[in-house]
């Protein structure tokens, strides 16, 4: 099996340099080139494929934002990082869309050499390099037509507020994800993981969330037929009901409050890889529907159509754009908890239990049919092994009163 090929960009020799002799033991893993400008990359990369591109973002011509979107055009399914200092924000800003992670200057060898290893482990959840290359490519995700607009028209009010601004955000995944990743990333060095709008919304600030909105355009409408849009609505309410009910188990079970958040977390952004499916291939999930009315399980539909299931494709996304583990295992095994190594009741469990409890995916349901076609199928292997069957008694009773106050 061939090196992954990784491609290091930089117009200072010396960093060049001291990165070779940094990533130097890593030799044998990796087939490692360095260059000391965009064009030289691009020239090299036109020639032979590379897994990963890392570069620094102030570099005289092409800067590494100009570098890394040319990389997102020509050579799509590259992972691509960044590296900038704290002080250049407006830089950052840039390359909010191009670029799949940020690590900010002077970075450690160890972060960087983790970034690229967690990015390449994905290749393990997502075998299809079509999706890869597709979830690499992505330039943001679709969000209901209704909320982005009232976000839009909210930013120029002129008593808008950052928990006013928050507000709208959390009402959607798409939104809340594509904050998540840029305030979670190694720039901010923060001591612990921002899981809501409003702390990320303070993080940011008022004036650079703006800018990200109205002039770099980090969220976008979306664009497809009515009724997938319509799907993509139903799809954001689904996603924050199950994302209450894991947090309720979690609470019950135990979990403090940043295992509650991990399970909100992970419930809410559980949908991400729908969301993509639904905005890149409308006509498959048409028949994935089909097959689930006939009969046929969602997630065996999905693998049949796609290569893949949803949770699957919403895994490798958030773990390319940086998710913790948690997160990212939780949705990758969501499907089926009992296949992790895990043996205790962790945050895949609780969103897969939410799951089953919250009912259907509102693509998938079948309205005036069996309540039960269309949802996910209980891993009771996975909770008869933990000794957690009893449980679902008082999960259930949660879960109803939850559904029952969304109505």
């Amino acid at each position: 099996m061939s090196r992954p090929r990784i491609l290091f960009v930089d117009d200072e020799p010396n960093v060049l340099q001291g990165l070779q002799r940094m990533l130097r033991y890593m030799r044998a893993e990796w087939d490692m080139r360095f260059v000391g400008s965009g064009g030289e990359a691009l020239d090299l990369m036109a020639k032979e494929p590379f897994a990963a591109v890392v570069s620094d973002m102030r570099m005289p011509g092409m800067d590494g934002a100009q570098l890394l979107a040319e990389v997102r055009k020509r050579f799509p399914g590259t992972v691509r990082v960044i590296l900038s200092g704290y002080s250049d924000a407006e830089s950052v800003l840039r390359t909010v869309v191009p670029a799949h992670q940020f690590l900010a200057k002077p970075c450690s060898e160890q972060d960087l050499v983790d970034v690229i290893h967690r990015a390449f482990e994905l290749t393990r959840v997502l075998e299809s390099e079509t999706l890869r290359r597709l979830l690499a490519g992505l330039k943001s995700l679709p969000t209901p037509s209704e909320t982005y607009f009232a976000l839009v028209d909210y930013m120029k009010r002129p008593d808008a507020s950052a928990s006013g601004l928050a507000d709208i955000i959390g009402r959607d995944v798409a939104m809340t994800a594509e904050l998540l990743k840029l305030t979670n990333s190694s720039y901010f060095a923060l001591s612990s993981r921002v899981s809501s709008p409003l702390q990320a919304v303070r993080i940011l600030g008022f004036e650079i969330l703006g800018a990200l909105i109205l002039r770099i355009g980090i969220f976008r409408s979306f664009q497809g037929l009515p009724e997938m849009g319509k799907l993509v609505e139903a799809v954001n309410r689904d996603s924050f009901l199950v994302a209450r009910i894991a947090r309720r188990i979690a609470k019950l079970e135990g979990g403090d409050l940043r295992g509650q958040e991990d399970a909100y977390c992970a419930a809410m952004l559980s949908s991400i890889g729908l969301l993509v499916l639904l905005d890149h291939h409308p006509d498959q999930v048409t028949r994935v529907k089909a097959a689930v009315a006939a009969g046929a399980s969602s997630l065996d539909a999905e693998q049949e159509v796609f290569g893949a299931n949803q949770f699957q494709v919403g895994a490798y996304l958030l773990g390319l754009w940086g998710f913790n583990k948690p997160v990212v295992e939780a949705v990758a095994f969501l499907g089926q908890p009992s296949i992790a190594p895990i043996r205790k009741l962790d945050t895949a469990g609780i969103v897969h239990a939410a799951r089953v409890l919250g009912g259907a995916s509102p693509v998938y349901a079948q309205p005036g049919q069996d309540g039960h076609i269309g949802q996910l199928p209980l891993d009771k292997e996975y909770f008869d092994l933990l000794g957690k069957l009893s449980h679902f008694e008082k999960w259930t009773f949660e879960a109803e009163r939850e559904i029952e106050q969304q109505r």
